[in-house]
């Protein structure tokens, strides 16, 4: 049964903030998909229309299944807010009802009714929806999630069945309706996961995506996705989508009252900017607060979904790092948390720090939100002969990603694991923004300067730290700019095996694989590692291991808690003491408090390394495939300079 009720008003208001800049184009950045407008391939019909807004989405509702709803509008106004408010039936999990689409599933019987509240740009809008959800026993398909995507972005989708094996299935994935997606890509290891790219829209449009399930025992079932494509004003020019990045329209301020509010909404993160704000407009945080809050960091945080911004204020109130983060978060301007950041980065253009928001969820349904796409970074240096492993580990256990999450059981997270994924993500991007921007910068920065300038006319630390304390391998130099700068390896590279890379690496004195990358990266994963062992007890492993004919992952050569060497102790003390000069005594630290360094056990199963007292136990702990995923899980994090270009957090496992 439907029933909808519109109630019309006029309407108010918006707001911005600008300047100039420019930039130039790193020879390896990806590019933004084509501005192509493309033909329907069907025609979607409203549920109901009035005014000029239009419902559109499921019409037919059964317990354990998928489903959403979409407006538009149909003429040429704009929807500029948008809020859903669920006023009757057993409690449904929308979150993102600040969109025009929201996606939820139905585990009870009932009767439910949505109010939606609209503003377009000549009226507000409010009307109610009413829909009913009968009783289910069959296995049924899952496509989740239904939401808006800005036009040119990518957008992954993904099949489950509640009550049947997805493994087990035969899965189809078609488009019914709207204009025809680009690049239309089922995943061949797992059918159960789509990618596409979105076309170029006149205005807001609504596609539909279709999965078929056969099981195993030849029974079906089908589920629609629906997605509206955001028109958006996007400058190919602009900071972000010069880099390849198309921004979420639905960003907004979690602190509704933030006096930064404008501020960030305008300066950081959409698909026009082509300016720094200056710090009288955005300041560091430092510039204004020596001892921060919660509340100021979380009146600096923009988000895509308030999910987000609630788990990090949870972070940073219950971690036993959250003192640390409240202080070193001092040297940005803002934080960025979205679904479709993707790696996570910082930027010396805007002072802020973009965080991936696949390290932030606890529930299933808050992991139904994310963008799984993967991006053009993810094969580099697929053709090297060995791969350089690394993780965290605590107590003998994997710390960081730790245990395993089935997407298909809906499994949830706890806050200890919530904890581990946020920390060394933190950890590093700040030692990123305390490098271009240290504390001793902070009193002297001016009103009137910005970050981009800020950045050109002074040298960060790390540029001081890689003069005092160089890394000696060219060949690991080489290495590096192949699998994380996307260069072509050469033969003797290809060549290379897990000796020669223990020949290269061991001598010197570098922390990590990635490390070689650059300066940038060097010091930020010294700080990094650093504060993981002291601040969260987490040792740093990295393992250097052949990728072909090694089913076990057999270690050649690895160790634990390098950054803790003799050789290469002054070199850290040099950077944690300019990030984070209130510690202390890095000196003391480091030689009361912090474990020296160990060897992991030649031979011996990457995931047999953990307790290195045990006795030799070479027993594949987990799938090729599944140790592969584990290991790229935490290769992906990028800082970026004012110029766009893109510095990939690894290190990665390569393989054929």
């Amino acid at each position: 049964m439907h029933k909808s009720i519109f109630v019309v008003s006029t309407l108010l208001v918006l707001s911005a903030c600008g300047g100039s800049s420019d930039s130039s184009s790193p020879s390896n950045r990806p590019s933004l998909p084509p501005a192509v407008v493309t033909d329907s391939v069907g025609e979607l019909a409203p549920i109901l229309s009035q005014g000029n807004i239009s419902l559109y989405g499921d019409t037919s509702f059964v317990t354990g299944g998928s489903y959403g709803f979409a407006i538009t509008t149909n003429n040429s106004d704009l929807i500029t807010s948008v809020n859903w408010q669920q006023i009757s039936g057993p409690a449904l999990t929308v979150l993102a009802p600040h969109s025009q689409t929201i996606g939820f599933d139905t585990p009870e019987a009932g009767d439910y009714a949505f109010r939606i509240n609209v503003t377009t740009t000549s009226a507000n809008l409010s009307f109610d929806h009413e829909f009913s959800v009968e009783a289910n026993t069959l296995p049924i398909a899952n496509v989740r999630l239904d939401h808006t995507v800005t036009e040119r972005a990518k957008v992954s989708l993904r099949v489950g069945a509640n009550g049947n094996d997805i493994s087990t299935a035969s899965v189809r994935w078609s488009q019914v309706a709207g204009p025809q997606v680009l690049e239309f890509s089922q995943g061949q290891t797992t059918p159960s996961f789509l990618t596409f790219n979105l076309p170029e829209v006149t205005k807001d449009e609504l596609i539909q995506i279709r999965a078929e399930l056969t099981f195993s025992d030849g029974s079906t079932s089908v589920d629609d996705s629906f997605i509206t494509i955001k028109n958006a004003q996007i400058s190919d020019n602009a900071y972000l989508p010069s880099i390849g990045v198309v921004a979420s329209q639905d960003m907004f301020s979690f602190n509704p009252n933030s006096p930064y509010k404008d501020a960030i909404e305008s300066c950081v993160y959409n698909n026009t900017l082509s300016s720094t704000c200056n710090f009288g407009t955005l300041p560091l945080l430092g510039q204004v607060n020596m001892t921060p809050s919660v509340e100021d960091i979380l009146d600096r945080t923009l988000v895509s979904h308030e999910w987000m911004g609630l788990r990090f204020k949870e972070y940073l109130e219950r971690s036993v790092a959250g003192p640390d983060m409240l202080n070193l978060l001092r040297g940005v301007t803002a934080v960025v948390i979205s679904y479709d950041i993707r790696p996570s980065f910082y930027w010396t253009a805007t002072g802020a720090i973009y965080l991936d928001a696949r390290n932030f969820w606890v529930t299933a349904e808050e992991r139904d939100t994310l963008n799984e796409a993967p991006d053009f970074r993810s094969n580099f240096g697929s053709d090297l002969q060995f791969g350089v492993f690394w993780r965290y580990v605590k107590d003998n256990q994997p710390y960081m990603p730790g245990q395993r999450f089935s997407i298909n059981a809906r499994e949830s997270r706890s806050f200890e694991v919530l904890e581990a994924d946020i920390s060394w993500l933190m950890y590093h991007e700040l030692g990123h923004a305390n490098d271009f921007f240290p504390p001793s910068s902070w009193s002297s920065l001016s009103a009137n300067q910005d970050p981009r300038s800020y950045f050109q006319n002074n040298t960060a630390n790390s540029s001081a730290m890689i003069e005092s304390f160089p890394l000696t391998s060219v060949q690991m130099k080489a290495l590096a700019q192949v699998s994380f700068a996307g260069e072509d390896a050469n033969a003797s590279q290809r060549n290379y095996d897990a000796s020669d890379i223990q020949n290269f690496f061991e001598p010197d004195i570098s922390p990590s694989y990635y490390s070689y990358l650059n300066e940038r990266e060097d010091y930020a994963t010294l700080f990094e590692r650093f504060m993981m062992q002291y601040r969260l007890g987490a040792s740093a492993d990295i393992g250097i291991i052949n990728v072909n004919n090694n089913p076990n992952f057999a270690v050649t050569w690895g160790q634990r808690d390098r950054f803790n060497l003799p050789s290469l102790q002054g070199r850290t003390r040099f950077t944690v003491n300019r990030v984070y000069p209130e510690l202390g005594d890095v000196s003391a630290i480091q030689q009361e408090q912090l474990p020296a360094p160990v060897l992991l056990r030649s031979g011996v199963a990457w995931n047999s390394n953990f307790d290195l007292s045990a006795a030799e136990n070479n027993t594949l702990l987990q799938s090729d495939a599944a140790l592969k995923k584990d290991a790229k899980q935490l290769s992906d994090t990028w800082y970026l300079l004012e110029d766009g270009h893109h510095h990939k957090r690894g290190p990665t496992i390569n393989h054929k």
